[in-house]
């Protein structure tokens, strides 16, 4: 039997896409290529490293089963990976992506990217995604010849799923002291004529999006199904599920009537009738069982995703644009988005929106303000810093300037360094001259 391929045409890429801001010393027998070696430089980074300790959807300790943002980062490189495949990408180009894509984020989750975004608000503002380009192009060491890790324009232009500077309306946004980067790493952009499209993200970067976008709803419903947060009683509540349908409503405007019929027959056509097994999560039976029924529900659900992308031409681009990368964009049926758009809500109102887990958000809110406003105080954080971030301050600097580096330190921490620093500072039986900064 002939073997069923549907993968499209692979995209060339060029030079242009390959090409660094400061050139690399050539390098001895290396064989990889140029994507290749942004994947490992990311992978080898300290703050991919400090991934691991960081929240994904449930605090960081609760349980050795539940994703870190680590753990959620390599998940969304394997199914970026996927989609490439799939769709014509280069796949280490979209693993690299992938994998640097939430690289920036804060301690505690989402309350701490909030919380940093209000006390940031007057220094230039915080976002994750800019936060991701500071770090890979200003604050990871690698090299005496560069900031940063001195990746690839495409690489680079992935991260870039914004393209405004910071303003004070603005919710999401790069820095702007990224603005010159952003116009050498997006200029296939202008160079293809189309100047006016600016904010368009890569192909690569709305396939990290949407591979990111799997991943957060399918495994953030397995690990809320392990937790029992999620259950077959929850797909049972008519209330909570017409609740959850209204507000995906206000995400898809004017498709009321598709988003209802969409949500409904995925509750009851396909999670019901193709997964009986779901039936028992939460509710006793065999507890292998439920644990196949799990994955089982999981791996079904990222195929149907990834069969679900397909590639669209931009009907506006006429000549051959320099670059491949903006030449093409990922096109998925609106049922696909409904269902995956379906999914995150209901995660955000029964689990992120529980009392268990806004406390302990308090708490990470909390602490974050207390170190950042600690750290403000006038003579603070010279003495409160370590080294090599008073290296990073100088001894000359304005407020604005010494607001970014608090932030910097800060957004940078684990959730477990966080709590030990906060600890240090501020409970009187904790502390050891001793302990490493």
């Amino acid at each position: 039997m002939k073997p069923i391929n549907n993968r499209l045409r692979r995209i060339p890429y060029t030079k242009h896409d390959e090409e660094r801001q400061t050139p690399d010393r050539p390098t001895k027998n290396e064989e990889r290529h140029a994507f290749e070696r942004d994947r490992s430089r990311i992978i080898h980074s300290a703050a991919f490293r400090r991934l691991q300790r960081k929240t994904q959807l449930i605090t960081v300790g609760e349980g050795d089963f539940l994703r870190t943002r680590l753990t959620h980062s390599l998940e969304v490189a394997q199914i970026g990976k996927g989609l490439a495949l799939r769709l014509g990408a280069n796949p280490d180009l979209v693993e690299a992506i992938s994998l640097a894509h939430d690289i920036g984020h804060s301690p505690f989750g989402h309350a701490g990217e909030d919380e940093l975004k209000g006390l940031m608000k007057h220094f230039g503002g915080f976002e994750a995604n800019a936060q991701n380009i500071r770090i890979l192009t200003r604050l990871e060491n690698k090299s005496d010849n560069y900031e940063g890790l001195n990746l690839t324009r495409a690489v680079i232009d992935g991260q870039m799923k914004y393209k405004d500077t910071f303003s004070k309306d603005l919710q999401k946004f790069i820095y702007a002291d990224d603005r010159e980067l952003m116009d050498w790493a997006s200029a296939e952009a202008r160079n293809a004529a189309i100047a006016s499209h600016v904010k368009w993200q890569s192909f690569e970067c709305e396939i990290m999006e949407w591979a990111d976008d799997i991943a957060y709803a399918v495994h953030d419903l397995e690990d809320s199904i392990h937790t029992g947060y999620i259950n077959s009683r929850t797909f049972q509540d008519d209330t909570r599920i017409h609740e959850v349908i209204e507000l995906v409503k206000k995400k898809f405007k004017d498709l009321d009537v598709e988003v209802a019929r969409v949500c409904d027959d995925f509750r009851n056509d396909y999670l019901f009738k193709e997964y009986p097994l779901f039936k028992t999560f939460g509710a006793g039976g065999n507890r292998k069982q439920q644990k196949i029924a799990r994955k089982e529900l999981a791996s079904s659900l990222i195929g149907r995703y990834i069969k679900a992308a397909n590639r669209d031409t931009r009907a506006s681009i006429n000549d051959e644009p320099v670059s491949y990368r903006y030449l093409y964009r990922i096109h998925i049926p609106i049922q696909y988005r409904i269902e995956v758009e379906f999914i995150k809500t209901l995660i955000r109102k029964v689990v992120i929106e529980s009392p268990q887990v806004r406390t302990l958000e308090h708490k990470g809110r909390h602490m974050i303000k207390a170190l950042f406003c600690a750290l403000m105080r006038e003579d603070n954080v010279e003495a409160l810093l370590p080294e090599d971030w008073r290296e990073r301050l100088g001894s000359s600097y304005t407020k604005t300037k010494k607001a970014r580096v608090v932030c910097d330190y800060i957004s940078g921490m684990t959730d477990d360094y966080a709590q030990k620093t906060y600890a240090r500072l501020f409970l009187p039986d904790k502390g050891s001259i001793y302990e490493l900064l």
